[in-house]
């Protein structure tokens, strides 16, 4: 009988990524309890896709250490924004006062980012990594989207990048921080802006690259099917917080540019996230009758801040206590994903 093909897909929000960073913690445990102590997310999912922030957990999940294991626990996605989410999201004082609001340049600058995730992924490439994995970001050069696989170097050397610039593009969020221009290995030039710019929510992406690919052939053959359904895949799809504020008609009307600049990238975004939901759910509502191997998981924010870069302790706090009570309320929930993980790997 043939199993499923897992995929996990998270989305795009900035520091908002300690919500499924707290989460996909939690999975990582409970996989340990009943799997071993070696095991790791990458393991248990046969294709991970994400956007922005979701694009470097998913970099930071697959990057191999010497061994070709995972180099990092889930527990360690998170440290990465307590331990450095207040480097990456800190404005030079003379920037304050020269780009106020950052409407001259981007809000931050480029050059803390890049120092993290330098740290962390090193020299790593693309073809290096893991598993096969969907990492959104759009090259406004060409007006063209772009998708890193792990795969895709196979085709040559000039779809082969560091893991490092791929994470910079796929969170270069527009007004927030500047856009990246990156190299292949073959010198392939490439001018990018953060995914959520068309993909805030990437599950439709990796179901879209899942239904092309092949799992029962060649050396890495397993017992599921290639090019498979809806009716054939299980997917984990992670939110980063319920986004409750809403927008006042009195102020709205009033805004021009400058006014609707910040709150139209959150609107498209959650508008963007919202409508994949819908998709897949109704996917999978037809293939199978029911959605109960669709998983839409989209904790509550709590009493923390919903910006993407209020990386104070204080509202990273809030994040890790939401993503927290979300665990807590959905034990059950999550214990039946683990288990269906287990069962399909």
């Amino acid at each position: 009988m043939m199993k499923k093909v897992c995929i996990l897909s998270i989305d795009g929000g900035g520091i908002r990524g300690i919500l499924p960073g707290v989460i996909l913690s939690c999975i990582e445990e409970r996989l340990r309890l009943k799997a071993g102590d070696e095991v790791r997310l990458s393991d248990y999912f046969d294709l991970v896709a994400g956007t922005s922030t979701g694009g470097i957990l998913t970099c930071l999940y697959l990057t191999p250490n010497e061994d070709r294991r995972p180099k990092f626990e889930a527990k360690d996605a998170v440290d990465l924004y307590f331990k450095n989410g207040g480097e990456i999201f800190s404005m030079p004082f003379y920037r304050k006062i020269l780009n106020p609001f950052g409407l001259f340049e981007s809000k931050y600058p480029a050059t803390n980012i890049e120092k993290v995730l330098k740290k962390y992924f090193n020299n790593t490439a693309l073809n290096e990594l893991l598993k096969p994995c969907i990492v959104t970001a759009y090259d406004f050069s060409t007006r063209r989207t772009y998708f890193f696989n792990q795969k895709d170097p196979q085709k040559g050397e000039d779809r082969n990048f560091l893991v490092r610039d791929i994470a910079r593009a796929t969170s270069a969020a527009p007004t927030y921080f500047p856009p990246v221009e990156i190299h292949s290995f073959a010198n392939k030039k490439l001018c990018l802006i953060d995914g959520g710019v068309f993909a805030g929510n990437p599950a439709m992406c990796a179901y879209a690259e899942a239904r092309t690919s092949v799992y029962n052939k060649g050396e890495t053959a397993s017992s599921k099917p290639d090019f498979p359904t809806a009716a054939d895949l299980l997917v984990v799809s992670l939110g980063t917080g319920l986004r409750e504020n809403a927008y006042s008609y009195r102020k709205a009307r009033r805004w021009g540019l400058p006014g609707w600049l910040r709150p139209i990238i959150d609107i498209l975004m959650s508008g963007s996230s919202e409508t994949v939901h819908y998709q897949m759910k109704q996917l999978f509502n037809a293939a199978s009758g029911n959605d109960g191997f669709y998983f839409r998981l989209e904790p509550q924010l709590g009493d923390a801040n919903s910006s993407l870069d209020d990386a104070s302790e204080k509202n990273m706090n809030a994040l890790k206590r939401a993503g927290e009570q979300f665990v807590r309320e959905n034990s059950d929930l999550l214990d039946r994903i683990v288990d269906l993980l287990i069962e399909n790997k």
